[in-house]
């Protein structure tokens, strides 16, 4: 995998005219994704099997290192579907430490397991199962004050997919978080042809597709009833675009 340079910068705002921005720190890494919460920035590197957990002052505060099963060829801690837990914290577990989502997968395009550690490396939950990135998604349940993981893979037939629905622990903290964060499921993607995206049941009843300018280029219309909506994107031009249902939005890539 591509490493790429990623650079930490802070403004300081002594007056307009005469802001400045510094560089703080920089770090060499095929991933970094930063966690805060009200009391705390932790900033997390990955390098294939290696996880370094950083304090806000960039101090190594942690590692850990994950080993990659049998048949899967690699690892990776963000999805291309702008999943929002990949780090998180009272999400999948009661405790104050850190978790993290890491799927493996095998051959491009091939469905993966996914396992979660916590910040000393040990295992949350294993799943043992050929889940696909796409179709992943956190929701609160209301009726039962639980928060629950819903996880897709393709079933034995071709177009036919499984749904594991599987309680988390929940909190208030944990609650907030994924109201706020939680985000549309669509897939594959990139796509050619067929674009699917999986009903949020939040009471929207259309799906607009957009343009990186923002021009409406698709406006489809769902029933509540409807687990799946499906889109024919063959004709729009190549490029990345964004699908919006209700106040949730994502984005896809039209191969």
């Amino acid at each position: 995998m591509r490493k790429i340079l990623f650079s930490v910068a802070t403004i300081f705002a002594a007056s307009f005219a005469f802001g400045q921005i510094t560089l703080e720190h920089s770090f060499v890494s095929q991933d970094v994704i930063q966690y805060s919460d009200e009391t705390s920035l932790k900033y997390v590197t990955f390098n294939g099997t290696q996880v370094i957990i950083y304090n806000a002052d960039y101090s190594v505060f942690k590692t850990f290192t994950v080993t990659i099963p049998p048949n899967y060829s690699r690892a990776f801690i963000t999805p291309f579907n702008d999943f929002s837990f990949n780090v998180s914290k009272h999400v999948f577990n009661t405790d104050d430490k850190l978790e993290f989502f890491i799927f493996f997968a095998g051959e491009y395009g091939k469905a993966g397991n996914v396992i979660i550690y916590n910040e000393d490396g040990n295992i949350i939950k294993n799943f043992n199962d050929n889940y696909t990135h796409e179709l992943i998604e956190i929701f609160h349940d209301n009726t039962t004050n639980t928060n629950k993981l819903k996880m897709g893979k393709y079933s034995v037939g071709e177009g036919f997919l499984t749904f594991d629905i599987y309680s988390l622990p929940t909190s208030v903290l944990t609650t907030k978080e994924i109201q706020t964060k939680n985000k549309l499921s669509g897939f594959p993607i990139p796509t050619n042809k067929i674009f699917n995206v999986i009903n949020p049941q939040n009471g929207a009843s259309k799906i607009e597709i957009f343009d990186t300018s923002g021009k409406l280029m698709i406006n489809k219309g769902f029933g509540n009833s409807e687990s799946k909506i499906s889109i024919d994107v063959e004709n729009l031009p190549k490029g990345i675009y964004i699908y919006k249902i209700g106040d949730l939005s994502s984005k896809f890539i039209k191969n």
